[in-house]
């Protein structure tokens, strides 16, 4: 076999592929007797029939294109090893010229990924945002906890409601006069401090007393979920059954045993600090290489035809479809309400910098010498196992049966070892 690679417009290569005579009358005849198993040939038993008579039972020109549909796999593969090409998508096969006793001839059009220059990526003194834990970060995530076992009863006092009470309620709902479609409900308990229903609606409560009915007005927001309501001013009448309130445990050994395997309050502390200061890291971490990929994606040059653009923007708009839909949102008016030049920008604009993101991590990759190894693809199993909270067996017998998935998998490997790369490797200077 021998190969010929032309370069076309751009990163489109032709594929001139030659394979001996010997070895194509071989495959053909091959072909020709596998296939010969398979067809009912009047007069013969399956396999059996004589070549001749195979040939015109199947036509020679089927079997020719099953030859080449059988050799073009290997052969093209060969010459992407040796001419080096990294394919951005699978050759398609132009023509072919196969006649019984000469040389067959392929031609093949391949789509190349774009090559990548890359600027300096090591050795840089980058500036980041850099993120500083709250001072009160403790103090809130020890209420958070408290919040959690506190106890509720209700207040006997008579006294108005406050944003931290919890309010018992019958309410109605009316836009012009009109009930709102399941915009009632009876003996509903509504947090007044931490309401997600309408804004103003838990604040129109508060200064009320147990045992008041009173209006409330409020306008919808412009998103809302239901388009006839979208900015629509409402009425709401409320009956006030009863108030509660929240008793809050104290920050003590016995709750910190409730908690986890803690023995004291200050165990418990200890823990949480650390909690912060891992998360802090991590965030900082995040950052940074943010920040110094920024810089490697502005001066990296990288040539990207349009076709692969295309893809990735069919594929972003598969992913955000899907994802309004699983919502149970109507994409087709996402998209009238956007603009549809908008909604076509924005996609393009993500389709450019996922593929970028992906070219500049494998020429990172490439130019480090980057090798996945068992260890890693083990590593990044055991956290997709932590993370949908499963074994990391049941996860390598996903692997096994999807061959995409190992692909990311694998992809993922690679983008932690250029990021550690990058992070190890530059300077970082906090804003």
């Amino acid at each position: 076999m021998s190969a010929k690679v032309e370069n076309l417009e751009k990163n489109v290569v032709k594929i001139d592929i030659t394979i001996d005579a010997k070895e194509a009358q071989k495959a053909y005849n091959s072909t020709v007797s596998r296939m010969s198993q398979h067809v009912n040939i009047p007069g013969f038993r399956k396999g059996k029939a004589p070549k001749n008579v195979v040939e015109k039972f199947i036509g020679a020109e089927r079997i020719k294109v099953q030859v080449v549909e059988d050799l073009f796999p290997r052969e093209f593969a060969k010459a992407v090893e040796e001419n080096k090409l990294e394919l951005a998508i699978q050759p398609s096969i132009e023509s072919f010229n196969f006649e019984e006793g000469k040389d067959l001839t392929i031609i093949a059009k391949a789509e190349v990924k774009p090559e990548v220059t890359l600027g300096e990526y090591k050795n840089q003194t980058i500036e980041f945002e850099a993120y500083k834990v709250p001072e009160n970060a403790l103090e809130l995530e020890l209420d958070s906890i408290r919040s959690r076992f506190a106890t509720v009863k209700p207040i006997e006092e008579d006294r108005a409601a406050n944003d931290k009470d919890l309010a018992v309620i019958d309410f109605e709902g009316f836009v012009n006069g009109e009930p709102i479609e399941r915009g009632a409900g009876k003996n509903y308990t509504l947090d007044l401090g931490h309401s997600n229903f309408i804004p103003g609606f838990a604040e129109g409560i508060v200064g009320h007393k147990k045992g008041e009915e009173f209006m409330i007005d409020v306008t919808f927001p412009t998103d809302y979920s239901e388009e006839k309501l979208k900015g629509a001013k409402a009425q709401f009448k409320i009956n006030l059954h009863e108030l509660k309130e929240r008793i809050l445990p104290e920050l003590n050994d016995e709750l910190a045993k409730k908690v986890g395997k803690f023995e004291t309050a200050e165990d418990l502390k200890k823990d949480i600090t650390n909690y912060l200061e891992e998360s802090s890291k991590i965030e900082n971490d995040k950052r940074k290489m943010e920040a110094i990929f920024n810089k490697v994606l502005e001066e990296a040059k990288i040539d990207i035809q349009d076709a692969m653009i295309q893809r990735e923007i069919d594929a972003v708009f598969a992913e955000t479809r899907q994802a309004a839909e699983s919502q149970g949102h109507d994409w087709n008016k996402i998209v009238d309400a956007q603009g549809k030049d908008k909604v076509d920008a924005q996609a393009k604009e993500e389709a450019i910098r996922r593929i970028k993101n992906s070219l500049i991590i494998e020429k990172i990759a490439k130019e480090e010498g980057i090798k996945i190894e068992q260890g890693d693809i083990v590593e990044q199993v055991s956290q997709i196992a932590q993370a949908y909270r499963t074994t990391p067996q049941e996860i390598l017998k996903e692997v096994t049966k999807n061959h995409h998935f190992f692909t990311a998998i694998t992809q993922q490997a690679a983008i932690k070892k250029v990021n550690d790369i990058l992070l190890n490797n530059n300077t970082f200077v906090a804003k």
